[in-house]
Formats: C-alpha cells, sequence, structure tokens
C-alpha cells in the first residue's frame, strides 16, 4: 500500500486518529509551510 493509501486508512479508523492528524497539520505541516513562504517571500521581494 502506497502511503497515501494507509494514511486514509489510518484517518477514517476513528475520530481519535482524525483529530490526531489536525492537530499534526495545524501545529507542525501548515505553521512550517506557511514559515517557509514567508521566507521566500521576504529574500525575493525585499532583499
Amino acid at each position: 500500500m502506497s502511503f497515501l493509501q494507509r494514511l486514509k486508512k489510518f484517518y477514517k479508523a476513528s475520530s481519535e486518529n482524525k483529530t490526531q492528524i489536525h492537530v499534526f497539520l495545524g501545529f507542525v505541516i501548515i505553521p512550517v509551510v506557511g514559515m517557509l513562504l514567508l521566507y521566500l517571500y521576504v529574500n525575493i521581494f525585499w532583499l
């Protein structure tokens, strides 16, 4: 099984798993992507 299929299976297994994934996305992935985009924006347009 691919990683995405396993993640989808884990996500649909229980509501606790959904909550864990939302917390992980909200506090780890999205802020990191946001900071990376802000860093690129500052370096490209302001420096």
